[in-house]
């Protein structure tokens, strides 16, 4: 979009809204366009647009304006209206509820069913932990939201409760061991997991754990299981309180093209074993820009954070800007509170031991009552009445009852509003629902109430009506029922949310709230199925077909094949690949396991040499201990001679040799597990012996480079994937790739695919043009030597192979 056209939006919205301005943040006007930092050819071309459409920004857009800044745009010659003057008065506020909509949850996450919603409600106000899959469908524009809103969540329960301590949040690292109930354990305050409320496992590793294939990524889901078990221990042992375990997953899209939706599946089933509330949180949009409820998201931000009335002038934000804003607007308006708190009201306030967040409910109650026409004089606060006063509505009670029940009102006007602060911390009678508890403690002081009465408020705080919305409805109705057959029809019972900005309390309705239907709906068998099906990845299978040439090493694994799908998993051993680089043995292993049907793991040397004393031993038993959790599994050992080289080395030291006999004993601990290894090697003659001997790596499979025939088949292979008309002898090319390794003619097929990029082949690719890059590797050296294809032909003439491939690759590099 153009500077003009965006302009052109906006003062086409001012004009049909009758607004005087929009106020946008200097960074959102920058990403607006795909910038991330500003030019002055940008800041001129922006300036110029806006004279052109008659508009003005205040202030002016320049180099030196912080980004977090707000530029007002208006139309030129439209004067500013006073938004004091305009805003609408306290009082008329007040005689319309604010309609409760469902919260951000509800919005933007795909539960599959009403009733797994309404379970995941529930379960956020148990005393239970909590397990969370956050799935994004392509973009994650929430997971930092999500954690904001349960920590703000768990801080205002704690607040609101009258504790001391506020609950924390925890990333991965978790510590080795957990505290112990014993008071005199000294370390416990070194101990992040014994207090806190929100542990996470950042997408970092979850991306290793879900779609990982790697050695260091099979640690990592190693390290993943250490760590969730600790936790799981943790909240077996310690779930008195609320507590979160936030999983940050890779993209739906990443995870089809990756095809490893069984490996989320298995994962969300393995930690609802330990976790039993476990829910999958699929987002409903790939990006922000998508959101169709982005208001009703607004609106529940508000509520939450007790500024139903708060005003953004950037009405376009991100989620996360307008979150952070209120956080922002919320703190402020509650550290200047008590400053703004007249004497008056100050005097008519009265506490023993509540919160402070306690008292400040009592005083907005105070404040409202006083904006509706009461005066202070009229106001009671701190009321106490018993069950003998003549004006209690309690007909049980006689005069020669020695007992009697007292109750203390938090804020009264005679005959008229009865104001009742619930902020749900009580658990007097021990139901393990709040809002049950909170009914019955209603009802038990109302038999001490006065005779006449025109309404009862009951003040929630925003938090728990923004997220509780659905028992907040059902405990209204409950009351309004029991106290119109003794007040009349006329009786109101309003529910009542803090604004912290305007000092005040705000009536809320839930008309807009239905019921879930809690009519059965069978669950998707599949966590796929649930996905949006029009962003699906068209899958892409790495198999034997996708394998060009290689005939007889595809021929000899078929044979593994067909053995194990007559169920003799047993007969497959290791397998060796020993042959040049380049040839394609890392590529082969992969499409052998998706042709078995298995996951693929790889791992180098590089992901398990450590300097550490016995690391690398630890590396090689997590390694293979994750490979045997995900199998079916095919771990494929790259570089073996690198680590299983032979021990009688003079050069081998005592690690060394110890890294040797851990993988001996993990290749003998296989015999129950369904894994293969497959081992890949250049140097076949440098490895020990005690790896090569029979039921370790028994399958020796030799790797050859493309002969002519297999040299065209790929050209043909790669070249097809070109889009641009093609006037190629593939022959040709065959024969002038003579010593190409099946690499060298995927670098030269890349190099003409980038040439084609930028427009160095313009017309039609010709066979000249691809000559000219296969002459450029062979001046600039191909993956082979003379030396390396010696060593191989000594390896083969020793394991007696015989191949019609051999003798080939004596004639093209002249060693006969």
């Amino acid at each position: 979009m153009s500077y003009t056209d965006y302009l052109r939006t906006i003062k086409s919205k001012l004009q049909r809204t009758g607004k005087t301005q929009k106020s946008l943040r200097v960074k959102t006007i920058i990403e607006q366009f795909g910038y991330q930092r500003r030019s002055q050819s940008f800041i001129d071309d922006f300036n110029t647009a806006l004279d052109e459409l008659g508009l003005c920004a205040n202030p002016r857009l320049d180099l030196h304006i912080p980004l977090d800044t707000k530029i007002a745009i208006s139309i030129k010659g439209v004067e500013p209206i006073n938004e004091v003057a305009e805003s609408q008065s306290i009082s008329a506020k007040l005689k319309e509820a604010i309609s409760v909509k469902h919260d951000f949850f509800y919005y933007l996450f795909d539960f599959g069913s009403e009733q797994e919603y309404e379970r995941f409600q529930a379960c956020l106000d148990s005393h239970q932990p909590v397990g969370i899959f956050l799935i994004p469908q392509v973009e994650d524009f929430f997971s930092d939201i999500v954690v904001k809103i349960f920590n703000y969540e768990l801080i205002r329960k704690y607040q609101y409760g009258g504790y001391n301590s506020i609950p924390k949040a925890v990333a991965r690292k978790i510590p080795s061991s957990i505290a112990s109930e014993d008071k005199d354990c000294e370390d416990e305050q070194e101990n992040p997991i014994s207090d806190a409320s929100i542990f996470q496992f950042y997408r970092s590793t979850m991306t290793s754990i879900i779609l990982g294939n790697t050695g260091l990524e099979l640690l990592d889901s190693e390290k993943f299981d250490q760590q969730f078990e600790q936790i799981s221990l943790y909240a077996n042992k310690y779930n008195s309180e609320q507590f979160f375990i936030l999983f940050h997953c890779p993209s739906v899209l990443e995870i089809q093209a990756h095809q490893q939706e069984d490996a989320l599946g298995y994962l969300v089933d393995r930690v609802a074993s330990k976790i039993p509330f476990t829910f999958t949180l699929r987002c409903k949009y790939p990006n922000e820009v998508s959101i169709e409820h982005k208001e009703e998201v607004y609106a529940h931000f508000r509520l939450l954070l007790e500024l139903p009335y708060y005003e953004i002038e950037e009405d376009d934000a991100s989620l996360q800007d307008y979150f952070l804003e209120l956080q922002k607007a919320q703190i402020q308006a509650e550290s200047q509170l008590l400053l703004k708190m007249k004497a008056e009201h100050f005097y008519t306030l009265k506490w023993q031991q509540e919160s402070k967040e306690y008292i400040y409910l009592k005083y907005f109650a105070i404040k409202t009552l006083e904006s509706i026409g009461y005066g202070l004089s009229n106001i009671g606060c701190e009321v106490e009445f018993t069950s003998r006063d003549e004006e209690t509505i309690d007909e049980n009670t006689s005069d020669d009852d020695e007992e009697y029940q007292s109750e203390i009102i938090e804020v009264y006007v005679k005959n008229q509003v009865l104001i009742e602060i619930e902020t749900l911390k009580y658990q007097e009678f021990q139901d393990n629902n709040l809002f049950l508890d909170s009914i019955k403690r209603v009802l038990r002081k109302s038999k001490v109430w006065p005779n006449k009465l025109e309404s009862i408020w009951l003040v929630i705080p925003g938090f728990e009506i923004a997220r509780n919305y659905y028992q907040l409805k059902k405990a209204k109705e409950i009351l309004e029922y029991k106290f119109s057959g003794y007040y009349g029809d006329r009786f109101q019972v309003v529910i009542m949310a803090p604004d912290y900005e305007k000092h005040q309390l705000v009536p809320v309705s839930f008309d807009s709230i239905n019921y879930p239907s809690f009519e059965y709906v069978a669950q998707k068998p599949s966590l796929v199925q649930a996905y949006p099906t029009t962003n699906r990845v068209k899958e892409f299978k790495l198999d034997f077909s996708q394998v060009q040439g290689l005939k007889e090493e595809k021929e000899k694994l078929t044979r593994l094949l067909k053995l194990q799908s007559k169920g003799y998993k047993s007969s497959i051993g290791g397998i060796l690949f020993y042959g040049l680089p380049g040839c394609g043995k890392t590529l082969l292993a992969n499409a052998f396991a998706n042709e078995s049907g298995r996951y693929f793991f790889k791992f180098s040397p590089a992901d398990i040499i450590s300097v550490w004393i016995g690391q690398s031993q630890k590396n090689i038993r997590d390694i293979f201990a994750q490979a045997k959790k995900k199998s079916p599994s095919l771990l494929f050992i790259d570089e073996l001679d690198s680590i299983g080289f032979n021990r009688n080395n003079d050069n081998a030291h005592t690690d060394q040799k110890a890294t040797i006999n851990q993988l001996l004993i993990e290749l003998n601990n296989l015999q129950n597990s369904d894994v293969i290894v497959i081992a890949a090697t250049n140097y076949l003659s440098g490895i020990d012996s005690a790896l090569k001997r029979s039921g370790r790596l028994d399958w020796k499979i030799p790797v050859f480079p493309p002969d002519q025939v297999e040299r065209m088949d790929l050209f043909k292979h790669y070249l097809s994937k070109i889009d641009m008309n093609q006037l190629v002898n593939f022959e040709i090319l065959a024969d002038k790739s003579g010593r190409f390794t099946s690499s060298d003619i995927e670098l030269v097929c890349r190099e003409v695919r980038n040439a084609i990029l930028l427009e160095e082949i313009s017309s039609a690719l010709t066979t000249s043009d691809v000559i000219t890059y296969i002459n450029n590797l062979q001046d600039g050296g191909l993956s082979l030597n003379e030396g390396q294809v010696k060593d191989f032909l000594e390896e083969c003439r020793r394991m007696s192979v015989k191949n019609p491939k051999l003798e080939t690759l004596k004639l093209e590099w002249g060693l006969y």
